[in-house]
């Protein structure tokens, strides 16, 4: 999962956090520890993924991708008396709902842009919808992940200090141990069964190989937060053969070894 930036009061990414169970125990790209985001109080800004599993919201109903109402709890942990993130139910036009602390509130916004479109602050996004790595993305619920996201996620945890809100995740695929994400991005080993490697920029709280890490992005390119140590990925068939970072391991002291986490691909230990 990725760590998020301060959502909401700022356009920077560099929060976001990537977290996967094979690894620390997060759902794959979930929850939310609380550290990386404040209190928002307006609906500028872009948004980032934290940590793991999303706690049941408020009861509330939307439309998905393909029109059909579909029936959620689980897309947030704000208190949503005064209006509902999914449903959009402000009384006044012209105003959205939007996470304001513990709480949404109805705000004036004028962002037209819709799912899919390129962005840096969550203002130029329409109703319901989050700037998450640079695309507008729906807010969504895990359980009905595909209602909400399609061919994505739903997978981003927006922090909202001590509370969070779901998000679908469009993020860009990548070649692990190739470079080639956009600039500002890293290319990390996401979903290991079906060995997809996805880009994400890098998390305000960076460590070193070897170092402390809550979640994926916490840790460099081409490597993964394992057992909250930042461990490189590796190649299984030649991983002897190449450096850290292009498949290969840490040849120490001590000397790491690539043990496997998919058909193709490994993590270094000691």
């Amino acid at each position: 999962m990725l760590r998020s930036a301060p959502t909401l009061l700022t356009a920077s990414v560099s929060g976001f956090a990537l977290c996967f169970s094979f690894l620390g125990g997060c759902s794959i790209f979930g929850g939310d520890d609380g550290s990386g985001g404040t209190s928002p109080t307006g609906s500028g800004g872009s948004a980032g993924a934290a940590g793991e599993g999303g706690a049941a919201g408020s009861g509330t109903s939307s439309s998905s991708s393909s029109g059909m109402p579909v029936e959620c709890t689980d897309h947030t942990t704000l208190d949503e008396t005064n209006c509902s993130l999914l449903k959009q139910d402000c009384k006044s036009e012209g105003e959205v709902c939007v996470p304001a602390g513990t709480v949404t509130q109805c705000v004036y916004e004028t962002g037209i842009k819709g799912v899919g479109a390129s962005c840096s602050d969550n203002k130029e996004c329409s109703a319901g919808l989050m700037c998450v790595f640079y695309v507008c993305a729906p807010i969504c619920c895990q359980s009905q992940s595909q209602a909400f996201c399609g061919s994505g996620k739903c997978n981003v945890n927006i922090n909202l200090g001590s509370k969070s809100v779901w998000a679908c995740n469009f993020a860009k695929s990548c070649t692990l141990f190739g470079n080639d994400c956009p600039e500002n991005q890293q290319c990390r080993l996401g979903d290991p069964q079906q060995e997809l490697a996805l880009c994400a920029p890098a998390s305000d709280m960076p460590s070193p190989e070897g170092g402390p890490c809550e979640y994926l992005n916490d840790c460099g390119a081409n490597q993964i937060c394992s057992g909250k140590v930042c461990r490189y990925s590796c190649s299984l068939a030649d991983w002897q053969s190449k450096d850290p970072g292009e498949g290969g391991c840490p040849k120490g002291p001590p000397a790491q070894t690539c043990n496997a986490v998919s058909p193709n691909f490994g993590v270094c230990a000691l």
